[in-house]
């Protein structure tokens, strides 16, 4: 029986002498801030033909901790838009030629107020996809289901990417679905 889909944690396995240049992967895996590796399940493409969607399509669960204020208590607005960049971006790379991207285009539209210490879920779709852009939105939510923050995005592949190593995202992103 095939899967509809899988499990992995991005960051668990990213290189310790990459750290230093990763925001999410390096500076803010501390205790108090994204020390927890988030655990994304992704749609496979076996569950995008069974369930409909992409594969891709994800839920992310990600903690956000008590040092990632802007105010007491409140996550600050620029760590979520990161959290969201980056959750969006890896749904757009599983429709990029090459599997990498950058953020052209990002649209936030925060709803409440997200806490700190706590675990928010973030669902990401594709809308689509052409050639080097892909299209997404992300909807994230606290652990009842409450909407906290909606974004859209867009990423691009960028056009000499082809002759640039993206083997270590792929391992990163863990990106085998069968």
């Amino acid at each position: 029986m095939k899967a509809h889909y899988v499990l992995s944690r991005p960051f668990a396995n990213f290189p310790a002498h990459m750290m230093p240049y990763s925001l999410t992967a390096g500076s803010l895996r501390k205790p108090g801030m994204l020390c927890v590796p988030p655990v994304v399940v992704s749609k496979t493409r076996h569950g995008a033909e069974v369930l409909g969607g992409h594969r891709g399509d994800a839920y992310a669960f990600v903690h956000l901790g008590r040092n990632l204020c802007g105010h007491d208590g409140i996550v600050h607005g620029g760590l979520l838009a990161t959290v969201l960049d980056e959750t969006l971006a890896r749904t757009s790379f599983f429709h990029l030629p090459h599997k990498i991207g950058v953020t052209a285009h990002l649209e936030i539209d925060y709803k409440k107020p997200v806490k700190a210490d706590s675990v928010v879920v973030v669902e990401t779709k594709l809308i689509e996809h052409e050639g080097r852009k892909a299209w997404v939105e992300a909807t994230m939510t606290d652990l009842r289901g409450q909407v906290l923050v909606q974004s859209k995005a867009l990423f691009v592949e960028p056009r000499l990417v082809a002759f640039l190593d993206t083997s270590a995202v792929r391992k990163v992103m863990d990106q085998s679905d069968e």
